[in-house]
């Protein structure tokens, strides 16, 4: 009799996150992940405690995705500043991972929290950058937070296929014109509150 196929904790979120690429992921129950791996439910509940264990995996996995795509351009774009580079990662990602970009952002779940991790990261990151050298560390968080909103603006019409040349070329040039001007404004104006936490 051959061995009975093993189904590790990776490769269930591999099947997760493939079907969330196809289908979305609305479309990520037990039945549809054993589905996509040709097995029963049962690997996907050894694996995991509950769906909602599975959603939160699956949530970190796109993150990591999204924090790699960001990270990625902040590496290879040094002609552009430096928030700005990490802006046309975020909406190149809406482009090349829209599904992912749905799930992480379009989505309604209780995960939200994980952003400000990625955000401390990138506040940290700008400080090197002359732009930002005289922020402090909570004045750049707030930046991040603030340009955030445009650049997600800019995400969805790129998700959505509304905008009709999401070329790197065409969207760094937008992102210029769009979150430039925030962000010299924030600055100049000192909008460096964080609009993202309650108010006192």
């Amino acid at each position: 009799m051959p061995p009975r196929t093993r189904f590790s904790r990776e490769r269930v979120l591999d099947a997760a996150i493939d079907l969330t690429r196809v289908q979305g992921i609305a479309a990520i129950s037990a039945r549809a992940v054993a589905s996509q791996l040709g097995c029963s439910t049962a690997p996907v509940f050894t694996r995991f405690a509950s769906m909602e264990a599975l959603h939160e995996a699956l949530l970190d996995r796109i993150i990591a995705a999204f924090v790699a795509a960001i990270e990625e351009a902040a590496r290879s774009i040094t002609d552009l500043d430096p928030l700005l580079a990490v802006g046309l990662g975020w909406v190149r990602f809406a482009a090349d991972e829209p599904r992912l970009y749905e799930a992480l952002f379009l989505t309604h779940h209780r995960y939200h929290f994980k952003w400000g991790p990625i955000r401390r990261m990138l506040a940290a990151r700008m400080a090197e950058h002359p732009r930002y050298a005289a922020l402090s560390d909570a004045e750049r968080f707030a930046l991040v937070g603030r340009v955030s909103v445009v650049v997600h603006g800019l995400g969805v019409e790129v998700w959505s296929g509304r905008l009709p040349d999401p070329s790197p070329a065409r969207l760094s040039s937008l992102l210029t014109q769009l979150a430039g001007p925030l962000i010299d404004a924030s600055i100049a104006q000192g909008w460096t509150t964080d609009i993202h936490s309650a108010l006192p």
